[in-house]
């Protein structure tokens, strides 16, 4: 079992040279601007402008399936109708 010296754990976790060599020193003095607080959305709580974007993605969408529908109907129509 390796004994651990206290002297030794305290200069690591001082600011040493290799601390500073990579970027973990002494922080700028310049204030950084306090952050806003941030929230979260869990699925399904996007609110009501994503609820009628998502009503209007339907709405269309209904509206170019029934437009597809109808064109290919009357093409199947005029393809398959029995000659007179």
């Amino acid at each position: 079992m390796a004994l651990v010296n206290i002297p030794s754990l305290v200069a690591l976790h001082g600011r040493s040279k290799i601390n500073m060599a990579f970027g973990f020193g002494k922080k700028s003095s310049r204030q950084r601007p306090e952050e806003k607080e941030r929230f979260y959305l869990l699925p399904g709580q996007g609110g009501s402008s994503y609820r009628r974007k998502q009503r209007m993605i339907i709405k269309y969408s209904i509206i170019v399936g029934l437009i597809v529908s109808a064109i290919f109907a009357t093409v199947m129509y005029f393809v398959y109708r029995l000659p007179r």
